[in-house]
């Protein structure tokens, strides 16, 4: 584990953790709590990881929520959990609450007839395997490809991409292995304002929020002095987050150091 911003202390973090009237652990998936994969339905959690968010879900007394670009029909085979935690699927745009509630904050039939063009032109190219369509938006990806077809893909469809991004309300993302064009006004960072601003609590919740690529900057971001900010990655990159951490391993050792303190109090 590696420190990035002098404005934390760890074990700080931590003991005060044990001591919180309210836990709240955010979580992205892919990346995250899993390794990629290039069958995206076989990206499973890695070893140990699932145990542990159900040991901490056992202790009831940390708030955990999943929030992930997938949809969230694509996650909940994958995460596996029962009951289900709380779950933000298509950057923010879907909720499932732990009571199972479901909602799609979108509804606009000429976005989705845009959409649906995007998609033709994916299957025109002859590139429908790669696509993932998600209910706001839709992700091609490149995982495990050649460098030929990755920058025939990337010239291809950003070229339409980008154009259909510069007339409609939407935009375009690079992500770790693809490129997703979606519908704009929600992010990873607005569903964790979202999530903040629907406390009940009076006490200062200790929040962390887990994630490992662009789209979690925007939480990393909007988390700044409210809670901890972990980039998990093999490998460094440029990040607002406070704290970098190797998956698996030093991934299950901060689920490990979290239910610890969830049984301390």
């Amino acid at each position: 584990m590696q420190l990035l911003s002098s404005n934390v202390n760890l074990d700080s973090f931590f003991d005060n953790l044990s001591q919180a009237q309210e836990r709240i652990l955010l979580l992205d998936y892919d990346g995250t709590l899993a390794p990629f994969h290039v069958e995206r339905d076989k990206a499973f959690p890695y070893p140990g990881v699932k145990e542990l968010l159900d040991e901490i879900c056992q202790t009831q007394t940390t708030q955990l929520i999943i929030i992930s670009g997938r949809a969230i029909k694509d996650l909940i085979p994958l995460l596996n959990l029962n009951p289900l935690p709380e779950i933000f699927g298509s950057h923010g745009w879907e909720h499932l609450t732990n009571k199972g509630k479901y909602t799609l904050e979108l509804s606009d039939s000429h976005l989705e007839k845009v959409l649906a063009q995007a998609r033709q032109h994916i299957e025109e190219l002859g590139l429908t395997g790669l696509l993932e369509q998600k209910p706001v938006s839709l992700a091609i990806h490149w995982r495990g490809k050649d460098t030929e077809t990755i920058n025939f893909i990337q010239s291809q469809v950003r070229r339409v991409w980008e154009n259909l991004e510069s007339i409609e309300n939407l935009e375009l993302h690079d992500f770790d292995g693809g490129l997703e064009l979606r519908v704009t006004g929600k992010d990873k960072g607005t569903a964790v304002e979202s999530i903040i601003s629907n406390l009940d609590s009076r006490e200062t919740p200790m929040i962390a929020y887990l994630g490992d690529d662009n789209t979690d900057e925007d939480a990393f971001k909007f988390l700044k002095d409210k809670g901890l900010s972990v980039l998990v990655r093999e490998h460094l990159r440029p990040t607002n987050a406070d704290l970098w951490i190797k998956p698996p391993e030093e991934l299950l050792q901060f689920l490990g150091k979290w239910k610890m303190a969830c049984l301390d109090k």
